[in-house]
């Protein structure tokens, strides 16, 4: 499986430090390469009370963000958590900023960390999955839960299929389709390759995302926004980004906090009866 963005998860670091009640220039975000390039921006509004940040996340996906001060003569006022989410495509009050002392000098700076997800999400372990591919075909598993090769740590619970390049994928739970690329043409198992894998992410009604991951170039037949249902073609599989062979990625995934991801195990409904652990090696079809 791709350690992709599944790995670094969407890290974002920002800093701003600001003297006295000038306004302030954010700094350069760090963040990886891709479509999520300045995904959040942290916006200083000023008010008769004070400082105010809003926090724009400018992604159809919810993130789970931390926002940490280091200050002098500053009383914060929280309106969010200091690691809470933020809808899709929001803008929110996050802090208030005020001087203690007004007739002193007063400073502050703020650090964000945010990964993809809800932090709050608890998915519904009552909901079977269908398998992540068309009707009357049958794939071996490669790597399931605990897969030494690369499913530890938010890999943990994750599936792969072997699968010939341009084969079907078939969304395994209905959603919202809230993240994709599709613009990587290479693959290998080459560190390089771990933020270049082609995928869909759907977000579920529990707030778990589904990913798709190792997609063939232009191989993402979905489009941001899109609702699909459980059994909808969403792309063509594929062997782009941190892979050994051809195969398709399946996890569901959510964020501990702004720094830790986990993946859900998930029971599938198949031909062979409700799989809760796929067993490597074994063919699974969809009934």
């Amino acid at each position: 499986m791709t350690q992709q963005r599944l790995h670094v998860f969407l890290l974002c670091a920002g800093l701003c430090l600001v003297w006295g009640v000038w306004p302030c220039p954010t700094l350069a975000e760090s963040h990886p390469k891709g479509a999520d390039q300045g995904a959040i921006k942290v916006h200083k509004v000023q008010s008769p009370e004070g400082t105010v940040l809003e926090v724009e996340n400018l992604m159809a996906y919810d993130v789970t963000l931390n926002l940490t001060f280091r200050s002098r003569n500053t009383r914060i006022v929280r309106y969010k958590a200091e690691t809470d989410t933020f809808p899709g495509q929001s803008r929110t009050r996050a802090v208030l900023l005020q001087p203690e002392d007004r007739s002193q000098p007063w400073s502050w700076r703020y650090r964000t960390r945010w990964l993809k997800g809800d932090m709050h999400a608890l998915h519904d372990d009552s909901v079977l999955y269908r398998l992540p591919f068309e009707k009357n075909k049958s794939f071996r598993v490669i790597q399931s839960y605990h897969g030494q090769f690369s499913h530890q740590g938010i890999n943990e619970y994750t599936v792969d299929f072997a699968m010939r390049e341009g084969t079907s994928v078939c969304a395994a739970r209905g959603g919202l389709v809230v993240d994709m690329e599709d613009q990587y043409d290479k693959g290998g198992v080459d560190e390089t390759l771990k933020d270049r894998s082609n995928f869909v992410t759907i977000a579920h009604a529990d707030g778990t995302l589904g990913e798709y991951h190792h997609l063939k170039y232009l191989g993402v037949l979905v489009e941001v926004g899109q609702h699909v249902s459980a059994g909808d073609v969403i792309g063509l599989s594929g062997n782009t980004g941190y892979s050994s062979l051809p195969h398709l990625h399946f996890g569901v995934y959510s964020p501990k906090d702004s720094v830790t991801t986990q993946s859900h195990p998930v029971a599938f409904f198949t031909s062979q009866g409700v799989i809760r652990e796929p067993v490597k090696r074994r063919h699974y079809a969809v009934p």
